[in-house]
């Protein structure tokens, strides 16, 4: 009887342990105590469907976030694209390439310029998902007729609002207290937040429309989107998933043709705006940006 105790006693002290050894590999301890760690995973992706993975509902609540240029929507040529916005960011402004006033200059192209879906069923695949979607690009606010436009041409349906207000937000959000104001707006399912942080605003959005959710799901072209999101949710305690999209190749520097073709289409543009409206080229000229 007493060597029964003793091996009862030693499972009992093994199954102890190794709940508690389980229990470990699961929770960290931070300033507050303890806490339940959390899933925070990047994976390279070349399809939007690869979304539909990480789906699973031991996630619990999940919202779904899509970047728009160059994930759901790009562009048939280089000056303006997405990709030409990236190379325009690494220039110096004694570059002969570089251009003043990047969002104003791509302002113009998204009132005139037609996108293309970046797969051939990309609309389906996103249309379909029955969780909460949220389409979140660094656009400004102010370029969101055309965007909306090319969106629905390319058949995608808007998302639904989160919080079932139709009427959306706009308002002007400071990274800290003594930083400028940036525009930014949240309607029809579109968050534009003006090339800033996107995980921060994330957050801030979902905290004005009082809106929890355990797991976020981004995809995005961006790796330093898809990090800025990585980062934000986790201080904040959220899954995530963030799917780095990589369908559509963008060579940096861009090659000698693609950047005499951007060079030809920038002069062309001068050349319109200087028979047709002067005074905005002359705006754009001296470096006024209002985008």
């Amino acid at each position: 009887m007493k060597s029964n105790n003793k091996l009862y006693r030693a499972l009992t002290v093994s199954v102890l342990a190794m709940a508690l050894a389980a229990c470990s590999a699961r929770q960290t301890v931070n300033d507050q105590g303890l806490s339940h760690s959390i899933v925070s995973e990047i994976v390279p992706s070349k399809n939007l469907s690869d979304v539909g993975n990480y789906l699973a509902p031991e996630f619990g609540r999940t919202l779904v976030v899509f970047d728009i240029d160059d994930t759901l929507l790009t562009s048939d040529r280089f000056f303006g694209s997405d990709h030409w916005y990236r190379w325009q960011s690494t220039l110096d402004s004694s570059d002969p390439s570089y251009v003043p006033c990047k969002f104003d200059v791509n302002a113009i192209n998204y009132e005139t310029e037609t996108f293309k879906k970046t797969e051939a069923h990309s609309d389906d695949t996103v249309n379909s998902l029955g969780a909460d979607k949220l389409f979140l690009t660094a656009r400004s606010p102010y370029s969101r007729g055309p965007t909306l436009r090319e969106l629905k041409n390319a058949g995608y349906a808007l998302p639904l609002p989160l919080n079932g207000d139709p009427n959306g937000l706009m308002y002007r959000w400071q990274v800290k207290p003594d930083a400028a104001e940036l525009p930014v707006s949240y309607a029809d399912g579109v968050f534009m937040v003006s090339g800033r942080n996107k995980g921060l605003l994330l957050l801030d959005l979902l905290a004005k429309l009082k809106l929890d959710y355990d797991h976020v799901i981004l995809i995005d072209d961006s790796a330093g989107n898809i990090a800025a999101m990585r980062d934000a949710l986790k201080a904040a305690g959220i899954n995530y998933h963030g799917l780095h999209y990589t369908r559509i190749e963008k060579q940096q520097p861009p090659d000698q043709g693609l950047i005499a073709e951007a060079n030809a289409a920038w002069q062309g543009l001068q050349n319109y705006l200087a028979q047709n409206f002067p005074r905005r080229l002359e705006q754009l000229r001296q470096n006024q940006c209002f985008y």
